[in-house]
């Protein structure tokens, strides 16, 4: 598999007065679609439902078209607020195009050029076949015979894919409170178009019968099953007030206290699997728009590094024995606190009779969210809020509507140095992640209709206390 990428840009930096700076550029990008060098590339045309190989029937070797409008225009500023020049307003904005390479899920994964081949064995008799001998050959099907290519569940990539298109803006307020410590206050949001995503766009409709007679494509072809189809299926928007405090190292003490309240929505999936996808129905992915499993509404991170007063170049102790015992000593560590992420209710049984789509939701009756006073291990939401939909629908729950237990997590570490002569050097290291033992629990079981609903059977690892010595020369 090839391919190739082609990309320019241009950026300029403006002074226009002793306050105020403007950058701004431009950048444009052209994301060649893969092929493979010996043509063994196939892709379902989604007109007539027929596979096409790529260099047979006049067909080209990308089986995918060009993209050629990826134009992203950049602009920031920062501007000084204060004659003591220790406030200043930033911002800016810029559009970016991604494209993910998806290297395991290409066009080679078609007919005729990917087979699945399975032989069977019985315990009490001799095998079919043997290495020795070599395995058979699974039947090829000819690379001109379209019909009998055309059938199954082939992997499709939308002949027209788009770069994906990202919006980023931020605008935001720096101080600088006292010297080594800043403050800084921002808005920052995110508006993503066109996230790529497996879509099955032959996923039968809901009703009494056979599932194949209830496909779109049954009446173009009806050997197909799912189709697949890798495209620019999802949106999503990012919204965050983002707060830090940050002290430059002086006196022995860094630290940085970071938090964000947040909301991100989509329709979409994540790039590694994940996210809100696929939908319940193909045919409704606006019924997919929501909070993501992993939004979490706010976030307080807290990390620093203190260098104890003792010790040999420092304040107090600077010898005897207190000094070599207690001297020379860092700590650090990292605080956080997070509220819970958000899941989905989904059913145990496929009441609405379609197949090929994702998991299927209950009806919402009542918002199914606990108060902290009420949720516990064995009842963390209201299952009675989600009932099975009337036969052959599909349920009106939405997307990330629940939200689950907040996390709490402590890591610390302490080291020092022991020099040996003017060569050697022996580093001490000992960490505790999770050092006051928190328990942070899971998700609770989602589907309902099953007897462990809104029940946690899961938490994280516990306290681990690890230490090191490392000699170094």
């Amino acid at each position: 598999m090839r391919y190739w990428q082609l990309g320019g840009y241009a950026q300029d930096s403006w002074r226009v007065n002793d306050r105020l700076t403007l950058t701004y550029g431009a950048r444009y990008d052209v994301f060649a679609p893969p092929y493979d060098v010996h043509n063994h590339w196939a892709n379902l045309n989604l007109q007539t439902g027929l596979l096409e190989v790529a260099g047979v029937n006049g067909n080209g070797r990308r089986l995918v078209n060009f993209d050629t409008n990826n134009f992203q225009p950049r602009i920031g500023l920062a501007y000084t607020l204060t004659s003591d020049r220790k406030t200043v307003l930033r911002g800016g904005f810029g559009t970016s195009y991604v494209i993910p390479g998806q290297g395991g899920g290409q066009l080679y994964k078609n007919p005729p050029f990917f087979a699945n081949q399975a032989i069977t064995t019985d315990v009490n008799g001799a095998p079919p076949v043997t290495i020795t001998d070599g395995l058979p050959v699974p039947p090829m099907i000819p690379v001109t015979d379209t019909a009998a290519l055309s059938s199954g569940s082939p992997n499709v990539w939308d002949q027209n894919l788009k770069a994906t298109k990202i919006l980023q803006m931020s605008i935001g307020i720096q101080r600088q409170l006292v010297p080594n410590v800043m403050l800084s206050t921002s808005y920052v949001r995110t508006r993503t178009l066109g996230l790529l995503d497996n879509l099955n766009i032959n996923q039968s409709v809901p009703g009494p019968g056979p599932q194949n007679p209830r496909r779109p494509y049954y009446d173009i072809n009806p050997n197909l099953v799912n189709i697949t189809v890798r495209g620019n299926h999802g949106d999503s928007t990012y919204n965050a007030l983002q707060v830090q405090l940050q002290k430059r190292f002086s006196q022995g003490l860094t630290f940085n206290v970071s938090y964000a309240w947040s909301k991100y929505l989509s329709d979409g999936g994540n790039v590694n699997g994940g996210g809100n996808f696929p939908p319940q129905d193909a045919r409704c992915l606006t019924c997919m728009w929501g909070p993501t499993p992993d939004d979490r509404a706010q976030v307080l991170v807290i990390n620093h590094t203190y260098e104890l007063p003792f010790g040999t170049g420092r304040q107090f102790l600077h010898s005897g024995i207190l000094g070599a015992v207690l001297g020379n000593w860092d700590v650090n560590g990292i605080w956080t606190i997070m509220s819970g992420v958000h899941f989905s209710p989904t059913l145990g049984t496929n009441v609405s009779n379609s197949a090929g789509g994702g998991a299927q939701r209950p009806d919402r009756v009542c918002n199914g969210n606990l108060g902290a006073g009420d949720r516990s291990a064995s009842h963390f939401f209201d299952t009675g809020c989600f009932v099975a939909p009337a036969q052959f629908q599909f349920g009106n729950s939405g997307s990330g509507i629940l939200v689950g237990p907040g996390d709490f997590n402590v890591d610390l570490g302490i080291h020092r140095i022991f020099p040996i002569g003017e060569r050697f050097r022996v580093v001490y290291r000992a960490e505790m992640f999770n050092a006051f033992n928190h328990a942070n629990f899971g998700l609770p079981n989602s589907t309902i209709g099953t007897a462990s609903a809104g029940v946690i059977s899961s938490a994280s690892t516990g306290r681990i206390i690890q230490m090191a010595l490392k000699l170094g020369f």
